[in-house]
């Protein structure tokens, strides 16, 4: 016996309307850690140092903050290496936080473009304004 696929009230077969090639297909979260690579390749194309820098996203920060930290909401931090050299520099990207504040896709790449930016800058000791080309 054959299964005659649902056809509910006469609108056509359910399915997949485009195919996984299609930039519709990637989901906020690799949209989100799209843009962050993208803007990290940028930085490190301006800035030698940068490529010895790991990045990270992760959906929401601890909740225990560390003692240094404000108790404001954080939106990236930054882990400096450690004196043995086994761990590099790694900067971290909270996207929940920056999403919820956003509003529209350019928000969101200004958020996280200001939050690599500060960290990038204490880490490789320029201003914030130098981290990323001007043409941008």
């Amino acid at each position: 016996m054959t299964r005659k696929r649902r056809d509910r009230h006469g609108r056509g077969a359910r399915g997949v309307t485009f195919l996984p090639v299609v930039p519709a297909w990637r989901t906020r979260r690799e949209k989100f850690d799209h843009l962050v690579v993208d803007l990290a390749t940028l930085a490190a194309r301006k800035h030698q140092a940068v490529s010895r820098i790991e990045f990270g996203v992760e959906d929401i920060p601890p909740s225990d903050p560390a003692e240094w930290e404000s108790t404001r909401a954080v939106l990236g931090r930054l882990f400096p290496a450690d004196k043995s050299g086994n761990l590099a520099t790694r900067i971290v990207v909270y996207r929940l936080p920056i999403q919820w504040r956003c509003r529209t896709q350019e928000d969101i790449k200004h958020a996280v473009k200001s939050v690599l930016a500060e960290h990038l800058s204490s880490e490789i000791g320029c201003l914030p304004e130098d981290v990323f080309p001007i043409r941008d």
